[in-house]
């Protein structure tokens, strides 16, 4: 039959669907939520980074100031460009269900996220005296056109640097990564602590 050979796309289309509304349930815990997204997130390395944080945070363990943290393995568009379609589709999701409150992200994926208006300008988190402090370490992403080229332009100070940081090293290794804070998020104040304090680790 003539229709055999579009099966194999309406599959695909069903599971990249089915796989994407699986991370759109909503917010089903009333903590902070960080999540720390790369390629490939060690389960193993996340709970050891989240236990010592916890440790050095104890206020973070329950109630109002409840902080969770959680991996996100996003693969490679260049190993798996379908999968990895599939990844950024869950990302949006999660965003928008108030899913992410906080992301630390190696940076050629935060600055799709970025180009999108996905985080806080740093501008909106910090006062002018905060922003000095961290100026060497904001991060700014080139815009680019339909084509992938720079326009000239950049987005706004929207991160801040982690690269090298030892306590997030088995994770990111030599890659280059920082912090960020969705648009979002229902709890700016927090997120700003949780920030600060990942960036202090």
């Amino acid at each position: 039959m003539k229709c055999n050979r579009y099966l194999p796309r309406v599959c695909a289309v069903l599971l990249a669907s089915t796989l994407v509304l699986s991370g759109c349930g909503g917010k089903e815990s009333s903590a902070l939520q960080v999540v720390v997204a790369n390629s490939f997130v060690s389960e193993e390395a996340l709970t050891a980074y989240s236990d010592a944080m916890l440790a050095a945070n104890p206020g973070w363990a329950e109630g109002s100031s409840a902080v969770e943290f959680t991996s996100l393995s996003l693969g490679s568009e260049q190993a798996d460009a379908a999968a990895y379609g599939v990844s950024i589709m869950k990302v949006s999701a999660m965003v928008a269900s108030n899913e992410i409150d906080v992301m630390i992200c190696d940076l050629d994926n935060a600055a799709r996220n970025a180009r999108s208006d996905m985080y806080l300008s740093l501008d909106e988190i910090f006062t002018e005296e905060e922003l000095a402090s961290y100026s060497d370490l904001a991060l700014t992403f080139d815009m680019v056109d339909d084509e992938g080229n720079p326009t000239g332009e950049q987005t706004p100070a929207c991160g801040l640097s982690l690269t090298g940081t030892e306590s997030l090293s088995e994770i990111y290794g030599e890659s280059e990564y920082g912090v960020f804070i969705v648009s979002n998020t229902q709890n700016p104040d927090l997120a700003k602590d949780v920030m600060l304090a990942i960036l202090n680790s």
